[in-house]
């Protein structure tokens, strides 16, 4: 089974972001062969980015035991992960976030 990161942006719009985030895993934990690793289901009981640094280096933690990453989003976050994940040799995959 691919362990599979799903970089998705959260702060512009937490509720739409975390519905939109909610399909994507579903569907992908369906097919049977993907484990979705969504750092957006972890942490988006924050109400603040008082954190945000920190939550960033746990991203990076979960980047390096994953085997793929797919980016969902061109936000601030989402392209810190994409450099991190480039910069550790992964496979990173610019997806639709519809």
């Amino acid at each position: 089974m691919r362990r599979v990161f799903i970089s998705h942006p959260y702060k512009d719009d937490p509720k739409g972001n975390k519905k939109l985030a909610d399909t994507i895993c579903r569907e992908l934990e369906e097919r049977g062969d993907i484990l979705p690793i969504s750092p957006l289901h972890l942490f988006s009981f924050m109400e603040d980015d008082l954190r945000r640094e920190e939550i960033l280096q746990v991203c990076f933690r979960l980047i390096d035991i994953c085997d793929e990453v797919w980016v969902y989003g061109d936000s601030e976050g989402c392209k810190k992960e994409r450099e991190y994940a480039l910069s550790r040799g992964k496979k990173v995959l610019k997806k639709r976030g519809d």
